[in-house]
């Protein structure tokens, strides 16, 4: 029987994944461990408020100490935004937002990525951005941002484009 190959990089040959495996090798998906990410957004939302109102401050006071408009603060706040023709997306709030965000609410600001789900990003030193052009810069944050089962998925996917061990 002859399987499924395809040929990548210096021409050698690695088989296909099955239908429904992952990179990693596992079958889950990411919605079936722990808290998905949509119910995460929520639960952030609900932080939100409440740290809102623990200062006292109105969405439009908030919206403004944050330097951000009142619609994405409630976006923030109820977990989800709504795209062209009704969809409903995820938040994706930048690192500089959560940032003001943490400002405005008057929290620390890796206790506000706790509560979104996410790691604090490293730093990235002057020396390596003279490096590092800005848009690698961006991607290092983002995945240093993923979950460590994550990051070893990209990373596994990166060896498989380029071919290496």
């Amino acid at each position: 029987m002859i399987e499924p190959y395809r040929l990548l990089g210096r021409n050698q040959p690695r088989p296909l994944l099955a239908p429904g495996t992952r990179l990693d090798g596992t079958a889950q998906n990411r919605q079936s461990v722990g808290v998905d990410e949509s119910r995460r957004w929520v639960e952030f939302g609900h932080y939100l408020v409440e740290q809102r109102e623990r200062l006292g401050l109105k969405r439009r006071d908030a919206a403004k100490r944050a330097k951000m408009t009142d619609a994405a603060w409630r976006e923030l706040e109820i977990g989800r935004k709504e795209s062209f023709g009704g969809i409903k997306l995820l938040p994706n709030p930048s690192v500089d937002t959560l940032k003001r965000v943490a400002d405005a609410i008057e929290v620390p600001y890796e206790e506000l990525l706790e509560h979104v789900g996410w790691k604090p990003v490293p730093s990235l030193t002057p020396g390596d951005l003279e490096t590092v052009s800005k848009s690698n810069a961006t991607l290092i944050q983002k995945i240093a941002r993923l979950e460590s089962r994550d990051r070893a998925v990209v990373e596994k996917l990166i060896d498989t484009l380029l071919d290496t061990p």
